[in-house]
Protein backbone atom coordinates (compact mmCIF):
# COMPACT_ATOMS: atom_id res chain seq x y z
CA UNK A 1 0.00 0.00 0.00
CA UNK A 2 3.20 2.49 0.62
CA UNK A 3 4.56 1.52 -2.44
CA UNK A 4 1.73 2.46 -3.89
CA UNK A 5 1.33 5.85 -2.60
CA UNK A 6 4.59 6.54 -2.92
CA UNK A 7 4.10 5.90 -6.61
CA UNK A 8 0.97 7.96 -6.81
CA UNK A 9 2.82 10.99 -5.54
CA UNK A 10 5.61 10.43 -7.52
CA UNK A 11 3.30 10.31 -10.66
CA UNK A 12 1.59 13.93 -9.05
CA UNK A 13 4.83 15.24 -9.23
CA UNK A 14 5.58 14.23 -12.25
CA UNK A 15 2.46 15.68 -14.08
CA UNK A 16 2.58 19.05 -12.14
CA UNK A 17 6.54 19.27 -13.70
CA UNK A 18 5.89 18.56 -17.01
CA UNK A 19 2.46 20.76 -16.81
CA UNK A 20 4.81 23.66 -15.16
CA UNK A 21 7.71 23.37 -17.70
CA UNK A 22 5.00 23.31 -21.23
CA UNK A 23 3.42 26.31 -19.61
CA UNK A 24 6.45 28.34 -18.91
CA UNK A 25 7.88 27.18 -22.90
CA UNK A 26 4.15 28.09 -24.12
CA UNK A 27 4.61 31.73 -22.28
CA UNK A 28 8.20 32.34 -23.75
CA UNK A 29 8.01 30.36 -27.32
CA UNK A 30 4.31 30.26 -28.06
CA UNK A 31 1.76 27.40 -28.39
CA UNK A 32 2.24 26.52 -31.49
CA UNK A 33 6.49 26.67 -31.45
CA UNK A 34 6.42 24.19 -28.87
CA UNK A 35 6.58 20.35 -29.88
CA UNK A 36 6.01 17.55 -27.43
CA UNK A 37 9.50 16.80 -27.98
CA UNK A 38 10.81 19.63 -27.10
CA UNK A 39 8.33 19.63 -23.60
CA UNK A 40 10.07 16.48 -22.96
CA UNK A 41 13.88 17.86 -23.33
CA UNK A 42 12.93 20.70 -21.61
CA UNK A 43 11.69 18.37 -18.49
CA UNK A 44 13.65 16.08 -18.65
CA UNK A 45 11.27 13.41 -18.64
CA UNK A 46 10.38 10.65 -21.61
CA UNK A 47 7.92 10.51 -24.21
CA UNK A 48 6.34 7.87 -22.82
CA UNK A 49 6.07 9.54 -19.57
CA UNK A 50 4.72 12.57 -21.39
CA UNK A 51 1.98 10.42 -23.24
CA UNK A 52 1.29 8.91 -20.07
CA UNK A 53 0.51 12.28 -18.26
CA UNK A 54 -1.25 14.15 -21.19
CA UNK A 55 -2.49 12.77 -23.65
CA UNK A 56 -2.27 15.12 -26.12
CA UNK A 57 -0.30 18.86 -26.22
CA UNK A 58 -3.45 20.93 -25.77
CA UNK A 59 -4.58 18.48 -22.65
CA UNK A 60 -2.01 20.66 -20.86
CA UNK A 61 -4.36 23.77 -20.91
CA UNK A 62 -7.26 21.30 -20.00
CA UNK A 63 -5.14 20.28 -16.63
CA UNK A 64 -4.52 23.85 -15.62
CA UNK A 65 -7.98 25.11 -16.03
CA UNK A 66 -9.20 22.63 -14.08
CA UNK A 67 -6.93 23.08 -10.96
CA UNK A 68 -8.37 27.08 -11.71
CA UNK A 69 -11.83 25.95 -11.50
CA UNK A 70 -10.34 24.23 -7.95
CA UNK A 71 -9.59 27.55 -6.95
CA UNK A 72 -12.98 28.86 -8.02
CA UNK A 73 -14.86 26.53 -6.17
CA UNK A 74 -13.05 27.27 -2.91
CA UNK A 75 -13.15 31.14 -3.51
CA UNK A 76 -17.11 30.43 -4.04
CA UNK A 77 -17.26 28.48 -0.65
CA UNK A 78 -15.37 31.45 0.97
CA UNK A 79 -17.61 34.45 -0.46
CA UNK A 80 -20.92 32.06 0.71
CA UNK A 81 -20.06 33.09 3.98
CA UNK A 82 -19.58 36.62 3.85
CA UNK A 83 -22.58 37.73 1.32
CA UNK A 84 -25.91 36.95 1.80
CA UNK A 85 -27.61 38.37 -1.39
CA UNK A 86 -26.69 36.37 -4.26
CA UNK A 87 -26.17 39.68 -6.59
CA UNK A 88 -23.39 40.76 -4.08
CA UNK A 89 -22.10 37.40 -4.77
CA UNK A 90 -21.78 37.41 -7.95
CA UNK A 91 -20.50 40.45 -8.04
CA UNK A 92 -17.75 39.81 -5.30
CA UNK A 93 -17.04 36.20 -7.61
CA UNK A 94 -16.50 37.75 -10.82
CA UNK A 95 -13.50 39.96 -9.24
CA UNK A 96 -12.13 37.28 -7.33
CA UNK A 97 -12.07 35.39 -10.72
CA UNK A 98 -10.33 38.08 -12.25
CA UNK A 99 -7.79 38.65 -9.46
CA UNK A 100 -7.31 34.57 -9.16
CA UNK A 101 -6.51 34.71 -13.26
CA UNK A 102 -3.99 37.04 -12.99
CA UNK A 103 -1.98 35.76 -10.10
CA UNK A 104 -1.97 32.07 -10.66
CA UNK A 105 -1.81 32.41 -14.93
CA UNK A 106 -0.85 35.94 -16.09
CA UNK A 107 -0.93 38.25 -18.94
CA UNK A 108 1.60 36.45 -20.68
CA UNK A 109 -0.05 33.23 -21.05
CA UNK A 110 -3.32 33.88 -21.64
CA UNK A 111 -2.19 35.72 -24.43
CA UNK A 112 -1.18 32.50 -25.22
CA UNK A 113 -3.71 30.57 -24.40
CA UNK A 114 -6.51 32.79 -26.31
CA UNK A 115 -4.27 32.65 -29.56
CA UNK A 116 -4.59 28.52 -29.22
CA UNK A 117 -8.01 28.84 -28.71
CA UNK A 118 -8.44 31.01 -31.36
CA UNK A 119 -6.55 29.08 -34.11
CA UNK A 120 -7.07 25.38 -32.76
CA UNK A 121 -10.11 23.52 -32.09
CA UNK A 122 -8.82 21.17 -29.41
CA UNK A 123 -9.33 23.64 -26.74
CA UNK A 124 -12.77 22.85 -25.54
CA UNK A 125 -12.44 23.68 -22.13
CA UNK A 126 -13.41 27.37 -22.45
CA UNK A 127 -16.63 26.31 -24.07
CA UNK A 128 -17.56 23.13 -21.90
CA UNK A 129 -20.68 24.44 -19.86
CA UNK A 130 -20.07 21.88 -16.94
CA UNK A 131 -16.77 23.03 -16.09
CA UNK A 132 -17.26 24.18 -12.55
CA UNK A 133 -16.36 28.12 -13.06
CA UNK A 134 -19.35 27.95 -15.04
CA UNK A 135 -21.57 25.67 -12.82
CA UNK A 136 -20.84 28.13 -10.57
CA UNK A 137 -22.04 30.89 -12.17
CA UNK A 138 -25.14 29.20 -13.22
CA UNK A 139 -26.08 28.25 -9.39
CA UNK A 140 -25.54 32.57 -8.37
CA UNK A 141 -28.27 33.23 -11.08
CA UNK A 142 -30.57 30.70 -9.83
CA UNK A 143 -30.04 31.85 -6.30
CA UNK A 144 -30.67 35.34 -6.86
CA UNK A 145 -33.72 34.48 -8.88
CA UNK A 146 -34.85 32.75 -5.72
CA UNK A 147 -33.83 35.74 -3.53
CA UNK A 148 -35.36 38.34 -5.41
CA UNK A 149 -31.58 39.90 -5.94
CA UNK A 150 -31.35 39.13 -9.47
CA UNK A 151 -34.23 40.22 -11.70
CA UNK A 152 -34.50 41.96 -15.18
CA UNK A 153 -33.23 38.54 -16.71
CA UNK A 154 -35.07 36.46 -19.74
CA UNK A 155 -33.47 33.21 -18.83
CA UNK A 156 -30.43 31.50 -16.35
CA UNK A 157 -29.22 30.47 -19.92
CA UNK A 158 -29.01 33.89 -21.68
CA UNK A 159 -27.46 35.64 -18.70
CA UNK A 160 -24.70 33.20 -18.37
CA UNK A 161 -23.71 33.82 -22.03
CA UNK A 162 -23.50 37.24 -20.98
CA UNK A 163 -21.22 36.84 -17.69
CA UNK A 164 -19.23 34.19 -19.55
CA UNK A 165 -18.89 36.59 -23.20
CA UNK A 166 -18.05 39.70 -20.53
CA UNK A 167 -15.40 37.87 -19.08
CA UNK A 168 -13.69 36.77 -21.83
CA UNK A 169 -13.77 40.05 -23.31
CA UNK A 170 -12.39 41.39 -19.86
CA UNK A 171 -9.61 38.91 -20.27
CA UNK A 172 -9.22 39.55 -24.25
CA UNK A 173 -8.84 43.50 -23.56
CA UNK A 174 -6.63 42.95 -20.72
CA UNK A 175 -4.41 40.95 -22.82
CA UNK A 176 -4.25 43.84 -25.21
CA UNK A 177 -2.72 46.04 -23.07
CA UNK A 178 0.91 47.41 -23.16
CA UNK A 179 0.85 48.45 -19.75
CA UNK A 180 0.53 46.91 -16.13
CA UNK A 181 -2.97 47.43 -15.81
CA UNK A 182 -4.55 44.89 -13.73
CA UNK A 183 -7.04 42.67 -15.17
CA UNK A 184 -9.06 43.54 -12.21
CA UNK A 185 -9.52 46.79 -12.39
CA UNK A 186 -10.05 46.54 -16.26
CA UNK A 187 -12.98 44.14 -15.62
CA UNK A 188 -14.49 46.16 -12.76
CA UNK A 189 -16.51 48.59 -14.58
CA UNK A 190 -17.65 45.79 -16.56
CA UNK A 191 -19.18 43.63 -13.70
CA UNK A 192 -20.70 46.84 -12.17
CA UNK A 193 -22.29 47.71 -14.84
CA UNK A 194 -24.42 44.05 -15.32
CA UNK A 195 -24.74 44.20 -11.67
CA UNK A 196 -26.55 47.46 -11.84
CA UNK A 197 -28.83 46.27 -14.89
CA UNK A 198 -29.65 43.44 -13.01
CA UNK A 199 -31.27 45.57 -9.89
Amino acid sequence: MANLEKKTTKGIKTQLHIMNVALDLFKSLGYDNVSVDRIVKESKTSKGSFYQHFPSKSSIFMMRFMEMDEHYVHIYKELKQHHSLAIERLEAFCLAVFRCIEKELGKDLMRVIYSAAIISNEHTFFTNENRKLYVILRQIIEEGKKDNSIQNIDSTKAFFQVIVQSFMGAIYFWGLQLDDAKLENLGEPLVKQLIMSLR
